[in-house]
């Protein structure tokens, strides 16, 4: 079933957008069907289509799925397009309250196509199907009561998922995926969302406006990086009855799976039990590999073991009753041999109550190969040169040598790339 398919059974007639754009799900509908007829040519073609709005975005993804072969999301100019693919201009779709009907054909057997986000390399474009993006979503009588905040960019991954978790539930989507956090609060309050799904990084930049207090949020993810016991804590505290997940997927594996006892990592005994239809495993060198219950792209062939295992590429720490994220196998900064992963040193910065934002990354060094540098956004009013002394005490006592940052930046704003994540690049010695 196509995903114009599944809104045209589920019939709701509740908003389907609203904030700066609103759209009722018949609107939409009529939209998308409007869309196919004004191109036709394209049918059974592999295309690409950027974001230009929410609606036309989403009445492009209900258009072309299942019109389609291959449907390419394109985040931004930057990432290349397969010779075969032809770029669908963005152009802004008007609602109509004319009747259009789809366009009667055989289907298509759409592959979306979505890319890295590139946070420690170069994008690449990675296959899924509509039944392997939907795996998560989650349809019950409360669903349509939920007003979601898009505030990932919706042709990237976890964006996406918001976009289709709303659209298949019958929820109201609100577009604050542009504007700083203020701004986003704002939009928040002014459309009344009660659910967001964030990065870690995002959420900590909602706080410190001090103004998410006046959301009645009942439903929080955290997704994208790792989410520690501090910003779990932080979040329950504040919305002590909302429900709390962090979640884990990428664009590589898909759909992962939900944590929802708001506890940092994940319990151990999935290791040997499973969970989600997943199953999962650690190897010698840390990784986690994760079997799907869908065969992954083609692409990822040499990630995957003789029994469909696939490498997930994500290092982790088992203990006796918690599996714990470190960062990813290719994010590892190497210090004259010695391995250090940059989310455990910030994880030490934001122990200090002074600091508000961390961002840990490389920089080649001619002598050691590479060196630990910190980015750090302090509180208004702070003693900066106080506070220099003290970060480095203070990691000094809960790092290795080799692992305390040798340079210590201290920044306006965290600098997040277009995932919301912080960006693991490593910058040359200057």
């Amino acid at each position: 079933m196509t995903l114009l398919q599944h809104l045209e059974q589920a019939n709701y007639q509740t908003p389907a957008i609203d904030g700066l754009q609103q759209c009722s799900f018949p609107r939409l509908l009529q939209a998308a069907k409007q869309l196919r007829g004004q191109h036709h040519s394209v049918k059974h073609q592999a295309i690409a289509i950027s974001y230009t709005d929410i609606v036309s975005f989403c009445a492009a993804l209900l258009a072309f799925d299942g019109w389609c072969s291959k449907l390419y999301l394109l985040p931004d100019n930057t990432v290349l397009l397969p010779a075969e693919v032809l770029p669908l201009s963005a152009t802004y779709v008007q609602p109509s309250d004319s009747k259009a009907t789809a366009q009667p054909s055989e289907q298509a057997a759409t592959q979306w196509f979505m890319a890295t986000s590139g946070t420690t390399g170069t994008p690449k474009w990675i296959a899924h199907s509509l039944d392997s993006l939907t795996r998560a979503v989650k349809l019950n009588a409360h669903s349509k009561a939920l007003r979601w905040a898009l505030c990932y960019q919706p042709t990237r991954f976890a964006g996406l998922q918001v976009v289709l978790q709303s659209l298949l539930s019958g929820s109201t989507l609100v577009d604050c995926s542009v504007g700083d956090a203020e701004l986003r609060v704002s939009q928040m309050r002014d459309s009344k969302v009660n659910a967001i799904s964030a990065t870690p990084s995002l959420w900590r930049q909602l706080l410190m406006t001090g103004q998410l207090g006046a959301l009645a949020l009942t439903h929080l993810t955290l997704g994208g990086e790792i989410a520690d016991q501090a910003i779990l804590d932080t979040l329950a505290q504040q919305f002590p009855h909302a429900r709390l997940l962090h979640i884990y997927a990428s664009t590589e594996a898909g759909v992962g799976f939900a944590v929802a006892d708001k506890m940092a990592g994940f319990p151990t005994d999935w290791l040997e039990h499973g969970h989600s239809s997943l199953c999962f495993k650690v190897d010698k060198q840390q990784h986690l590999w994760l079997k799907p219950p869908q065969k992954p792209d083609s692409s990822l062939a040499d990630r995957l073991d003789n029994d469909g295992f696939l490498d997930t590429e994500d290092l982790v720490e088992v203990t006796a009753e918690r599996v714990y994220f470190l960062g990813r196998a290719s994010g590892v900064i190497n210090v004259g041999g010695n391995k250090v992963h940059p989310e455990q040193v910030e994880h030490i910065l934001l122990q200090h109550p002074a600091v508000l934002q961390a961002r840990v990354y490389a920089k080649n060094s001619s002598v050691l190969g590479q060196l630990v540098v910190a980015d750090v956004q302090a509180e208004m009013g702070c003693d900066i040169k106080a506070l220099k002394l003290q970060l480095i005490q203070h990691c000094m006592q809960y790092l290795a040598r080799y692992q305390v940052p040798t340079q210590l930046n201290f920044v306006e704003t965290v600098a997040t790339n277009a995932s919301g994540k912080l960006s693991r690049k490593t910058k040359d010695m200057s």
